[in-house]
């Protein structure tokens, strides 16, 4: 086979841009610290890599969308806080009104007291979070409650409204952060209505009325306290899954932004080693090739 200069210069050439080109590539890599710049690099490596970073912006997600939900949870669970104090207020001037020794008078002007409580309730009712109503359901953008005279009614829904934490479909019985006007205030509004028709008993206040109160409407009040505990318990419930759902997620990004960090950087000794080689190969080479490579008439011209 024959070698002409031609091919001998274009060979040595080739190999010194190949040392070169290795010695620049690990320059780079030493000078950010990452291994990983073009699939070329290493595929399986940023394949891997891409998987990382899919996984950390979904984890980033539903942590997000757990610390959103908490916000409403933690929301809902102080307004539900100071509705059960309002029934307690409520059951203690019943009691008082109906103990069958008070003039109608007095009676009445707990009528008057408990008429207050319920507006606070309603405007309760109609807190708002970020301009969304709390206990609308999924229509939070309109008043839910709205008062005229001794008429109540809902303008929300009973649809519950999903944050998603883990993959897949939405699941509004496992992933709802709120409660709806039926959850809070028991269906059609039983337990506003039933306070409704205990203060028109009181605004009465005779003897029939007060009997009415101290057997049927402190039975009333203790019924609807107690449903309203039950679903502020459920909402306590899953405020402590979210809670326990938002820390392991934390972990989680920890553990992914690790692995993804280990993956993508480079060993620093290793790639000086690894620079301090392909640099010796490269002064190598233009030594060895300065020897090999043929005469040229520049150097007959000397």
């Amino acid at each position: 086979m024959r070698i002409t200069n031609n091919t001998m210069i274009y060979n040595f050439l080739s190999s010194l841009n190949k040392s070169l080109e290795k010695a620049n590539k690990i320059q780079g890599q030493l000078a950010d610290g990452r291994a990983l710049h073009s699939p070329s690099d290493d595929p399986i490596k940023v394949v891997r890599s891409l998987r990382f970073s899919t996984s950390l912006e979904l984890n980033k997600q539903y942590a997000q969308n757990a610390q959103d939900a908490l916000s409403w949870m933690t929301t809902s669970d102080d307004h539900m806080q100071d509705l059960s104090a309002i029934m307690i207020s409520i059951k203690e001037q019943v009691t008082q009104a109906s103990n069958g020794t008070n003039p109608e008078s007095a009676v009445q002007t707990i009528g008057d007291a408990v008429d207050n409580l319920i507006n606070q309730m309603i405007n309760i009712g109609n807190s708002q979070l970020g301009g969304r109503y709390i206990f609308a359901g999924q229509n939070d953008k309109s008043t839910p409650f709205i008062r005229n005279g001794d008429t109540i009614t809902y303008n929300g829904d009973n649809q519950k409204i999903s944050m998603p934490i883990h993959p897949g479909i939405a699941n509004s019985s496992q992933d709802s952060v709120n409660r709806t006007g039926e959850d809070v205030f028991g269906p059609d509004l039983k337990i506003l209505k039933d306070l409704i028709d205990i203060k028109n008993h009181l605004k009465s206040g005779t003897k029939e009325d007060q009997e009415w109160l101290s057997k049927t409407g402190l039975a009333n009040i203790e019924d609807g306290h107690t449903k309203m505990l039950q679903s502020h318990t459920e909402l306590g419930t899953r405020m402590s899954m979210y809670e326990m759902a938002k820390g392991m997620l934390e972990d989680n990004y920890t553990i992914i932004a690790g692995d993804q960090a280990e993956n993508d950087s480079i060993d620093i000794a290793m790639g000086i080693i690894d620079y301090k080689n392909a640099e010796n190969v490269y002064k190598t080479a233009l030594q060895v090739g300065a020897r090999i490579m043929p005469m040229s008439l520049v150097d007959f011209l000397r």
